[in-house]
């Protein structure tokens, strides 16, 4: 499927949280990994969760995902814990409902890039913020540098 890297943007942007993966590898039909690659954490009860998802080998989206222990269940912290899942799949598996809130929205076209920044809140209560890097150029699209 040929797809311009705008329409590709936003059905990852349109994508409710834990579909990305889904929504990518369904779109680009190709190998789509997410991997935790780091969990630190930055002070008392707060936490920072590296994330990278490829396609076909390719970075495509970085993530930080920051979150506070006192805030979360403890089945939710068990899971992050483990870092095996994303947090999107995470919060499916266990069928919690989510709203997520844009902070930001950047497009950088020289560089083939978009950033978001947002909230994952459950009754009203903020669990993540996430900052995420899109980088359009390595999506296979007919915009590709």
């Amino acid at each position: 499927m040929n797809m311009s890297s705008e329409d590709l943007l936003n059905k990852i942007l349109d994508a409710s949280v834990g579909q990305v993966v889904t929504v990518l590898g369904d779109v680009l039909n190709c190998n789509i990994q997410l991997e935790v690659v780091e969990q630190n954490t930055v002070a008392a009860n707060q936490f920072v969760r590296k994330v990278s998802i490829t396609a076909g080998g390719l970075p495509v989206i970085k993530a930080n995902v920051k979150f506070d222990s006192t805030v979360l269940p403890e089945f939710i912290m068990a899971e992050l814990l483990k870092k095996k899942r994303g947090v999107g799949a995470i919060l499916n598996v266990h069928d919690i409902n989510v709203t997520r809130n844009i902070i930001s929205l950047n497009r950088n076209s020289d560089e083939h890039t978009a950033s978001r920044e947002y909230e994952i809140i459950h009754n009203g209560i903020i669990w993540f913020t996430i900052l995420e890097e899109i980088r359009l150029g390595n999506l296979g699209s007919d915009n590709n540098s």
